[in-house]
């Protein structure tokens, strides 16, 4: 997916950076956050030392105690993790009521943290009563107590990483929820920095459709110059499309004269006795002009191929069905219409009458009497298929009369330009052509197009195509029409 979405891949590296920036942050503050909260757990001690010198008094056995509690009522709960502990230069000593009679403060610093306090005031790590700890140890000498007095005041580390796990949770919160922020933020400035492509690609679209011609300029500057680029190649592209139809009408305008001064000494020759060698004549030329209407057809439809044409069925088969039903070689042959003929499809009005009159010519060329022509709406596709009551064509030659100038019956007028013809006017539109078998005993050519909703097809054209077409053959009762989706699975979506 990463590999062929540029925004995906973006987006996944703006979330990558932001998650490992606001990792490192959130690590750089919490060890930053640990020391605050260590010197603020120092400073507590350190002023709970001062206020425990003041509180010491002696009995009459010469026997240290308080004459009040701390401040911090956490030193009396035993096992708290605030400890206190007063020596005395004679030896006696007094503990907080946190210390059990088990339990003591140890007297060997490994450690001096503190080296602004005065020389009588250390702070050290040490493996406390209740395990590692931070304490303060300070000597002095009172004037009232007339000794010194040592003091060790302590918290154990534990407490401040209680304090720091729950800064660490909120830290997490916040920075959690800046990151959603930061990712959000990056979606949506990919998600808009990108939409000037994707307007590009909805012009693109337009220009294949045929709504117009170039891309718009009010691009943002960055793109400009592939905007430019691209115009350049689309009209150079319709510039060498018009020459080609020019190029194509011309040449085949130079070889109708030629063409006409054979057919008319191939009338002499016929004249004049010699029938043999006037009928080749005939059939060649007759030959050359259909092979340069093949080729100007294809030139044609290669011009306008996906430039939004549009055709709606019911008015190509009522022209090709009235056309062949008084003037064709198919005149005394029965056509019938089924389906839904008011569809449109993606294709030229006189390309999609070629490929109809093609289909058409070639099911009267061999029915016995009817030709049946069924028109299927499959959603984005429409499936025309015209079918004869005649022979049929064997599975086997089924590919091949497609080839040009292939004629699987010598005896039967053409030339086999038809079918080729339509293979390659479909080709030019996405489509497909291939040949089932009928229903009532002969062949069956379907065309699969592309189905289009097109305003510039009208709904007055197709309801008027629809009432030709029923009123100038006669109507089908109607057995229900075999549905061949399978021979449009290929038909692009």
């Amino acid at each position: 997916m990463f590999s062929r979405n540029f925004r995906a891949r973006m987006i996944a590296i703006a979330a990558i950076w932001i998650s490992i920036v606001l990792f490192a942050s959130g690590l750089g503050l919490s060890i930053i956050i640990r020391r605050v909260v260590e010197a603020h757990f120092d400073h507590d001690l350190l002023d709970h030392a001062r206020e425990l010198v003041d509180l010491v008094e002696l009995d009459a056995a010469q026997r240290p105690f308080i004459a009040r509690n701390l401040s911090d009522p956490r030193f009396s709960p035993a096992r708290s993790g605030m400890y206190w502990q007063v020596v005395l230069q004679n030896g006696e000593s007094a503990r907080s009521p946190s210390l059990d009679d088990d339990l003591f403060l140890s007297l060997t610093p490994d450690q001096t943290r503190d080296g602004s306090a005065s020389p009588s005031t250390v702070l050290t790590n040490v493996e406390g009563p209740t395990g590692p700890m931070r304490m303060i140890r300070n000597i002095s000498e009172p004037s009232r107590l007339g000794q010194t007095v040592e003091v060790r005041i302590g918290a154990d580390e534990r407490l401040i990483s209680d304090e720091m796990q729950h800064l660490n949770l909120t830290l997490m919160a916040m920075l959690g929820i800046l990151a959603l922020a930061m990712v959000g933020t990056a979606y949506a400035q990919v998600v808009y920095g990108l939409r000037p492509l994707q307007r590009m690609s909805r012009a693109i679209v337009d220009v294949r459709s045929g709504k117009t011609t170039r891309l718009p300029e009010d691009l943002p500057e960055e793109i400009m110059p592939l905007v430019t680029e691209l115009n350049g190649m689309i009209t150079a592209n319709l510039t060498m499309v018009d020459r080609a139809r020019v190029l194509a009408g011309n040449f085949a305008h130079a070889l109708k004269t030629p063409l006409a001064i054979l057919d008319e000494e191939a009338t002499r020759l016929g004249a004049s006795g010699q029938e043999s060698h006037a009928r080749i004549l005939f059939e060649q030329c007759a030959r050359m002009a259909l092979l340069i209407d093949y080729q100007t057809a294809r030139a044609k439809a290669s011009a306008i191929a996906n430039a939004g044409a549009c055709s709606v069925v019911a008015d190509v088969l009522r022209s090709v069905i009235n056309t062949y039903s008084r003037f064709g070689p198919g005149h005394d042959r029965r056509f019938e219409v089924e389906g839904a003929a008011d569809v449109v499809v993606a294709c030229d009005t006189n390309d999609l009458t070629e490929l109809i009159g093609n289909l058409l010519d070639n099911a009267a060329k061999w029915a016995r009497d009817r030709v049946v022509i069924s028109i299927e709406d499959l959603e984005s596709t429409v499936l025309i298929t015209v079918e004869d009551d005649g022979p049929g064509i064997p599975i086997e030659h089924r590919t091949r009369v497609f080839d040009v100038g292939t004629r699987l019956d010598e005896a039967k007028p053409g030339t086999g330009l038809g079918l080729a013809i339509a293979r390659d006017l479909t080709s030019l539109y996405d489509g497909r052509l291939w040949i089932d078998d009928s229903r009532i005993g002969g062949a069956a050519l379907k065309l699969a197009l592309r189905k289009k909703s097109a305003p510039n097809c009208s709904t007055a054209s197709i309801a008027a195509g629809t009432a030709d077409i029923h009123g100038a053959v006669a109507p089908k009762g109607a057995d229900e029409i075999d549905r061949n989706r399978g021979g449009c699975e290929q038909l692009g979506e």
